[in-house]
């Protein structure tokens, strides 16, 4: 179990668990957001759209986590945080078909969840129950922006997975890692200055995490490289971290099936990797 986490539910088996931050602002931003006079929406109402949103990223991550076991890896928990969402895998394989199934995944529930909540939507539009309509396509736009910022073509969303399974076969994996790193940190240095000269403290940190993690991809693929044995397997040991930002990698807790076996917290984690 991670501290400072707390169970929210158990998806097909996998534990999905929110981080303290998370619970302290969920209702700090729905009063912020609440009371812009822009959006007119209201504490309750903003409170339900975020809740939604992060259920959403939940099954976001849980598309990931099956597709995962389905090429054998093991699943420890999908952890929500104010940022995102993590689904933390025993090991990620090297195989270029399996990653991009893995990573296609996340964005194609999202999608899914696009189509359902904006038909959902006019149905409600249609039967005069304008506010139940007005949050679902409020919540369906949201689904689809999550499945389009995943796939642009960087580290660490899922379509920088896809593209490096793509550039594999032609430079090979660390280089197609390289490539997509630079991609990654580009785009969190745009990122960044968008939300400095807009004085957004989210996009700010998720343009923080967005670069770190771009970086720690590569460096994780660079050591695989030079300690994996001659003839190795398709994929190597220690956990990985696939979903919406942070996209962080996690330190070795080696297990082949799902489970809570986590002694440290994800603060600690992030400290040690990143030093």
């Amino acid at each position: 179990m991670s501290v400072g986490s707390y169970l929210l539910c158990r998806l097909a088996g996998i534990p999905v668990r929110a981080h303290i931050s998370l619970l302290i602002f969920l209702p700090l931003m729905a009063l912020y957001l609440g009371r812009d006079p822009a959006l007119d929406l209201g504490f309750l109402r903003t409170m339900l759209i975020l809740v939604g949103y992060f259920a959403g990223i939940a099954l976001h991550e849980l598309g990931h986590s099956l597709v995962a076991m389905r090429y054998g890896c093991g699943v420890r928990q999908i952890l929500l945080l104010p940022i995102g969402g993590v689904a933390q895998l025993s090991h990620f394989p090297e195989e270029p078909r399996a990653e991009v199934w893995i990573a296609l995944a996340g964005p194609a529930v999202s999608l899914a969840l696009f189509g359902v909540l904006a038909a959902v939507g006019y149905l409600f539009a249609a039967l005069g129950w304008t506010a139940v309509a007005g949050l679902c396509l409020i919540l369906a736009v949201l689904n689809l922006v999550l499945a389009v910022f995943n796939m642009l073509p960087s580290f660490p969303m899922d379509g920088g997975r896809v593209f490096r399974a793509l550039m594999t076969p032609r430079l090979g994996r660390l280089a197609a890692t390289r490539l997509a790193s630079r991609i990654g940190r580009g785009m969190a240095l745009v990122l960044g200055i968008l939300g400095l000269l807009h004085f957004n403290l989210l996009l700010m940190a998720v343009a923080f995490f967005v670069y770190h993690a771009a970086a720690a991809e590569y460096r994780m693929v660079r050591m695989q490289a030079l300690m994996k044995p001659p003839g190795g397997g398709n994929a190597l040991p220690g956990d990985a971290v696939v979903g919406p930002p942070p996209y962080a990698r996690f330190r070795s807790w080696r297990t082949a099936r799902p489970l809570e076996r986590n002694r440290r917290g994800l603060w600690d984690d992030l400290y040690d990797h990143w030093r």
